[in-house]
């Protein structure tokens, strides 16, 4: 069984860094929320992210506030890709209109969900990136997902500029 448990460092390029926040900042701009995901490969206990995906989604505003929904038939697609690339996937990334927090929904229906994983939800649309201080950072555990401190969070996330 895959598990990202062991991992110390996700390493993610300035490229994927950039092409996130552009993807992000495109829906936030229209007041929407997007999933963006990152995949790549396990060298040691480091992963090393090599690839940003947008899958196709439909993004809703309603009374209750924003949601993004990925069919069945898109993350098919996505692990038929991953599989053929030899790629894991390991870290989602969204953005909220206001604060960082993980929303009920997000813990509900996560996209990632191998244990180890990470969760990357960014403030205000994303209007300062991903890199951004107030992006908060949370990792899959056996009890759910936890919130990492910001000392937690640049340790193991190790994104170039």
């Amino acid at each position: 069984m895959t598990t990202f448990e062991t991992i110390r460092e996700f390493v993610v390029p300035s490229n994927i860094c950039d092409g996130t926040d552009r993807q992000l900042q495109d829906a936030g701009r229209e007041g929407f929320e997007r999933f963006v995901l990152w995949s790549g490969v396990v060298d040691e206990r480091r992963f090393l992210v090599r690839t940003m995906h947008v899958p196709k989604q439909t993004a809703r505003r309603s009374a209750q506030g924003l949601s993004v929904h990925v069919g069945g038939d898109e993350l098919h697609e996505l692990n038929m890709w991953l599989y053929s690339h030899k790629e894991l996937l390991a870290v989602q990334v969204h953005a909220h209109p206001d604060e960082a927090y993980h929303s009920q929904t997000d813990d509900i229906y996560p996209i990632v969900t191998t244990l180890g994983g990470l969760s990357l939800v960014v403030p205000d649309f994303a209007e300062l990136g991903v890199r951004g201080e107030e992006t908060a950072l949370y990792r899959l555990t056996r009890t759910g997902w936890t919130e990492l401190s910001c000392t937690e969070a640049r340790v193991i996330l190790q994104m170039e500029h």
